[in-house]
């Protein structure tokens, strides 16, 4: 009988030990995105911009569509296939726009910088990153009274939301593409005491971008 057993335990592990072998143990979780990045990105943006008088003498928009070039950097958590970040970027927007008043007093209106900070969450499949980002936007905007020979300028902010897809083709380089959309009004804009103006400057941006992983 004890022989019998003897047996029996020496052909229970024979046998696990050949499941073991056929089935080897799962994989570990591979961590492709986790780390610091810095890239320059470029595409389009369309911007429609809004403005109006404190003194509800007029309102009016035009439209201002101009290419965008810039810099992105932040930084990526991976856990399992999800990603967490970090992403900023600062662009030239190229805003510029001369006699946006028909009548007296004759304004332009500047806005090339824009900013963008904003948290990501993502899903992995293997070297490829689908994401959705959200967060603020920011600009300079300087609006000049021809006429009258006086200026103001002033930080504006609001948000963004966009969504896109990067790709890493190395251990270190990505290449990506996105859409964002950006809402940005200013506080109040005064001209010397007597003109009060503000303007909201609303716009869809698609671009695409290549970037260093550190």
């Amino acid at each position: 009988m004890r022989r019998i057993l003897l047996a029996g335990a020496a052909l229970a592990a024979m046998t696990t030990a050949s499941v073991s072998a056929d089935y080897p143990a799962p994989i570990e979780d591979v961590d492709v995105w986790s780390g610091f990045f810095v890239g320059i990105a470029g595409g389009y943006a369309w911007k429609e911009v809004s403005y109006d008088f404190e003194d509800g003498t007029l309102e009016d928009d035009f439209n201002s569509d101009d290419f965008i070039i810039g810099a992105y950097y932040g930084r990526n958590w991976q856990s399992g296939d999800f990603v967490f970040g970090l992403d900023s970027s600062f662009n030239y927007v190229g805003m510029e726009e001369d006699d946006i008043l028909d009548d007296d007093p004759e304004l332009n209106a500047e806005a090339n910088f824009l900013g963008l900070s904003r948290l990501k969450v993502g899903y992995a499949v293997d070297n490829t990153l689908f994401y959705a980002a959200g967060g603020l936007a920011t600009t300079y905007i300087e609006v000049d009274d021809i006429t009258d020979d006086i200026d103001d300028d002033d930080w504006a902010f609001g948000w963004t939301v966009g969504a896109g897809v990067e790709h890493k083709f190395s251990d270190n380089w990505s290449a990506r593409i996105e859409y964002a959309y950006f809402n940005i009004e200013t506080d109040e804009l005064d001209f010397d005491d007597t003109i009060a103006l503000d303007i909201e400057i609303e716009g869809h941006i698609v671009r695409g971008g290549v970037a260093y992983h550190f």
